[in-house]
C-alpha cells in the first residue's frame, strides 16, 4: 500500500530538517523541487543573519559567502551548536581553525562579538539589563544593553577598562549585568552550546 500524502510530507519534512544543518546536502534535491526551494529559503535566513550583519566576512570568502557558510554550518551541525545569540561567536571559533585563520583581524573579532551581544539584547527576556562579552585575544569588552526607555533602543559599545579583566578560558566568555551599569565582575561563563 503506498504511503499517504501526510506520511510522504512527514518524511520529506524530516529529510529537510536533517539537510538544513548541512548545506552541502542541498545538492541532493532537484533545483526545481519543492524540497530544494524550502531548504534554500530556510538556509537563506541563516546566511542573511550572518552576512547582512557582518558583511566584512564576504571579503574573506567571496561575494556568495559559501566558502565560509557551508563548512561552518556542517561544523555546527556536527557539534549540535545552537543558532541563538552565540551564532557569531561560533562562526569566529570555526574561522580560527579554518583556511581563513590567518586573515582574522581584531576588528572582525569585535564585529562578531558585537553581533552576538546585540542579538542577546534583542532576544533575551530575562530580568538582566545587559551582557558583557570578552575575548582572550582582546583587552576590550563588548557590552550590549537592552532597551530601557520609551525613546531609547538597544545599545552596543566597546569598552576599554582601566584595569583589564582576566582573559576568559576557551576564547570567549560572558556575564550578564543585572542593571544598566557595568559595576561588577561575577566571573566569566563559558559560551553555551
Amino acid at each position: 500500500m503506498p504511503a499517504s500524502p501526510e506520511i510522504r510530507t512527514a518524511l520529506l519534512e524530516s529529510d529537510l530538517l536533517d539537510a538544513l544543518m548541512v548545506p552541502a546536502r542541498q545538492g541532493e534535491f532537484a533545483r526545481d523541487s519543492r524540497a530544494f526551494v524550502r531548504l534554500d529559503t530556510s538556509l537563506r535566513a541563516y546566511w542573511h543573519t550572518l552576512f547582512d550583519i557582518c558583511p566584512e566576512l564576504l571579503s574573506l570568502s567571496g561575494p556568495d559567502g559559501l566558502a565560509i557558510f557551508r563548512p561552518f554550518m556542517a561544523w555546527a551541525a556536527e557539534r549540535q551548536l545552537s543558532m541563538n545569540w552565540t551564532y557569531y561567536l561560533w562562526v569566529h571559533r570555526w574561522l580560527q581553525q579554518s583556511p581563513f585563520a590567518d586573515r582574522l583581524s581584531p576588528q572582525l573579532t569585535l564585529s562578531l562579538m558585537a553581533a552576538s551581544a546585540a542579538r542577546w539584547a534583542m532576544g533575551d527576556r530575562g530580568p538582566n539589563g545587559g551582557i558583557a562579552l570578552g575575548s582572550a585575544e582582546l583587552p576590550e569588552l563588548v557590552v550590549a544593553w537592552k532597551c530601557h526607555t520609551v525613546t531609547g533602543g538597544r545599545e552596543v559599545e566597546c569598552l576599554s577598562l582601566e584595569e583589564p579583566l582576566p582573559p576568559p578560558e576557551g576564547g570567549f566568555g560572558w556575564f550578564t549585568l543585572p542593571g544598566f551599569e557595568l559595576d561588577n565582575f561575577p566571573g566569566w561563563s563559558p559560551i553555551p552550546q
